[in-house]
């Protein structure tokens, strides 16, 4: 008797090998990354699998981006929303990205009125009550997050008079990914200068009280950022008021009295230095420079500014700074025929951007009027995580 047939087992199929990238640990994916030649293929390797994404947006990762590649400029914090970059500038692709993936005119956060945005940083926007009321809200236009700030006890930043302009302080490498810090400064008394800053981890105000040797109702300009300080030009004299926002000191640093006179601005000039750009706009040549000096110490070990360069400006406007952020400047342009009768309407007012390292200046956008504006800097959607 023949023996019944035995069913043949069934073969599994081996699973297909993983591309070779795929196989790589994280370590040398994100070494990979970073030695690609733009941004912008970074920001396309982010949105090819999770796995690329997990890397390229992990902290320690992009803080090393950073080193590599300059914030590109997103657009300007104008009256109430962020201005995209139009082209030709370099720039004009990341801000269609931002303009595509998020809120720039902040309609997310509630409000009785407008806001108004003050400053940005490291993703997130400082804003504003219209009324200029000292209510302040910080928000992250891509997530759609906010964070309303109580009230500074005694309401003094909302005397405009004797107040410097409330700023977002950058994140260091320590703090965690959401946490951020304000900073209003006000001249509560003749010449006494008083610091307000709100922590989110605390999620209150803390006052500090500093004798900055400033003389009563002194005017500054607004505020740079170099080397872990913020600087305002005190307008009239030949210094800059200087807070470290890591011990909360004020001090001072003198400048020639050549530059005294024109606007200055105090920007990074690398390996932990600073360096200074100053314009000098000329009404009778209508031409306009910019000069870059850099603090260096002689071999008495006495403060030098070392002139480095000079760069013409484009000549048919006449300039003056708006902001300094994230290795940029940026520039207003007013034409110099409006000083000879044209009318307002006909005019654009212009907006550049110049790099401080190269010193390439792009324009960046016309506006019809002359507005308050900073920077928007960060990198694209793409590699970007909540940051409120």
């Amino acid at each position: 008797m023949a023996s019944p047939e035995q069913p043949s087992p069934k073969r599994i199929a081996a699973p297909a090998p993983l591309p070779p990238l795929l196989r790589l640990n994280d370590d040398l994916l994100a070494e990979i990354f970073l030695r690609l030649p733009a941004l912008a293929d970074v920001g396309r390797a982010a949105t090819a699998c999770s796995a690329f994404h997990r890397v390229i947006t992990d902290r320690a990762f992009l803080r090393r981006l950073r080193s590599i590649h300059p914030l590109p400029i997103l657009g300007l914090l104008l009256f109430s929303s962020i201005h995209p970059v139009e082209p030709p500038h370099s720039d004009a692709p990341f801000a269609r990205a931002l303009q595509r993936g998020a809120d720039t005119s902040f309609t997310f956060v509630p409000s009785a009125g407008r806001w108004i945005p003050v400053d940005a940083r490291d993703g997130r926007v400082l804003l504003e009550r219209e009324s200029m009321s000292g209510d302040f809200a910080v928000c992250d236009p891509l997530s759609r997050r906010y964070l309303f700030l109580p009230q500074i006890p005694g309401r003094p930043s909302a005397q405009r008079r004797g107040r410097l302009e409330p700023f977002l302080v950058p994140t260091s490498d320590e703090d965690a990914e959401t946490s951020f810090k304000v900073v209003c400064v006000v001249e509560c008394k003749p010449g006494q200068l008083v610091a307000f800053v709100f922590s989110s981890a605390t999620e209150q105000w803390e006052s500090l009280i500093v004798d900055a040797g400033v003389q009563p109702s002194f005017k500054f300009s607004w505020s740079s950022y170099a080397c872990g300080c913020f600087y305002w030009k005190v307008t009239g004299t030949n210094n800059f008021l200087v807070l470290d926002p890591r011990s909360m000191e004020f001090s001072s640093i003198d400048i020639p009295s050549d530059h005294g006179q024109q606007d200055s601005v105090i920007v990074e000039a690398g390996e932990g230095s600073i360096g200074m750009i100053t314009l000098y706009n000329s009404i009778i040549s209508a031409a306009s420079d910019l000069v870059y000096t850099v603090l260096e110490i002689d071999e008495e070990g006495n403060n030098m500014w070392q002139f480095k360069r000079r760069v013409r400006l484009p000549s048919q406007y006449i300039f003056s700074f708006a902001d300094a952020m994230d290795r940029h400047l940026l520039l207003r342009g007013i034409p110099w025929n409006l000083h000879i009768g044209s009318s307002a309407d006909e005019l654009d007012i212009g907006y550049f951007s110049v790099e401080f390292e190269s010193m390439q200046i792009e324009k960046m956008c016309n506006l019809k009027h002359l507005l308050y504006a900073k920077l928007y800097t960060g990198f694209p959607p793409s590699l970007c995580l909540p940051s409120i």
